[in-house]
Parts: structure tokens; C-alpha cells; sequence
């Protein structure tokens, strides 16, 4: 999935009034939400083994909880987690999906205890 994803592209617009910033799938962007609020760059590896691109949200302010999980799909559209049919639009079923793992391919400025030593989460 991961090969077929590099280079999309997603404008997302996180503050109102503000314009939307640009995540690039395989980038390495690092965008300030607010309130200690980032999306990143990263990387998710759902149960199945299946790599995916994706935009993580993380609270920098405190041990680097996850907010927030956005999939580029293989169409060019984006998708959130709790999105409505987000395993139906993924393709894929619960058991699939759940429980992934991601890693940020950027640079997160917190210690984050639910990542381990090999960039992977718990």
C-alpha cells in the first residue's frame, strides 16, 4: 500500500480562519495545531501487516498521547479514524485493522512512553 501512496497529497484545515497545510504522503512535515497539538508525518502498520502513510496527532504538551489518525488512500482521498465506513473505505475488516501500530517519520518534541525503542508504538 505504502508504494502506491507516496507523493499523495492532503490539505488539511485545523484552525479556522487560518489556511490549510499540505501533508505529503512518505513527508516529513511537523504542523503546530496549538495547545501543544501537532500533526505529523508518520507511519502506521495496521494488524494485518499492511504499511500505510498517514497523518499522526499527537499532544506534544503531555507524554505524546494519540489524538488523531488520518490514511492516505490508494484513490487520493484522505480518512480519518471515526470517520462513518472507515473500515469499509479502507477495505478491510476490524480484526484487520485493529490494533495498529504507528510510527512518526518526523521528529516529535516530547517523550513519548508509548514508543518504543524501535520508533514503533506499543
Amino acid at each position: 500500500m505504502r508504494a502506491k501512496q507516496k507523493g499523495l497529497k492532503v490539505s488539511i484545515a485545523y484552525t479556522e480562519g487560518m489556511p490549510p497545510t499540505t501533508f505529503t504522503a512518505s513527508g516529513r512535515k511537523r504542523y503546530m495545531i496549538g495547545h501543544g497539538m501537532v500533526a505529523v508525518n508518520g507511519t502506521v502498520k495496521f494488524a494485518d501487516g499492511t504499511l500505510a502513510y498517514a497523518v499522526l496527532e499527537i499532544d506534544e504538551s503531555s507524554s505524546g498521547e494519540h489524538h488523531g489518525t488520518g490514511i492516505f488512500m490508494l484513490d487520493g482521498d484522505f480518512l480519518f479514524q471515526g470517520e462513518d465506513d472507515f473500515l469499509k473505505k479502507l477495505g478491510k475488516t476490524k480484526a484487520m485493522v485493529f490494533p495498529y501500530t504507528y510510527r512518526y517519520d518526523v521528529e516529535v518534541q516530547c517523550s513519548d512512553h508509548h514508543v518504543g525503542d524501535d520508533g514503533w508504538s506499543f
